[in-house]
């Protein structure tokens, strides 16, 4: 396991971004248990980084889908482009023929005031 904040560091309602062994993860806090997944959209491979976030569910912020970062589970496949929503037709083309998948998921540990992942 490798740590990668302190407690104090990840918030409820907030991604915490971080890189471990080059792979980018996003964490936050869930319910009270800290939560982490690896920063990369299911689609194309893009950060989710700097999508938005309600306290559970990620937003890519380029083609829209959604993700629990609980669970890493799809909730939303492609909804449009940059934050424009667009009709079915476009958002199957978008798709490229990829069907939805879930984020990884990373395990998560609180030990003495510290977060720590195993990858």
């Amino acid at each position: 396991m490798q740590r990668v904040a302190a407690s104090n560091e990840i918030r409820a309602g907030e991604m915490f971004s971080t890189t471990v062994n080059d792979t980018k993860l996003l964490l936050s806090r869930v319910d009270g248990e800290v939560r982490a997944v690896i920063d990369k959209c299911t689609h194309l491979g893009m950060p989710m980084r700097k999508g938005k976030f309600d306290g559970r569910i990620i937003t890519c912020p380029f083609h829209g889908s959604t993700f629990d970062i609980v669970t890493g589970a799809n909730q939303d496949w492609i909804t449009g482009v940059m934050g424009m929503p667009m009709p079915d037709w476009t958002c199957k083309l978008i798709s490229l023929g990829k069907q939805p998948a879930a984020l990884t998921t990373v395990k998560v540990e609180e030990r003495n005031g510290e977060v720590l992942v195993e990858l």
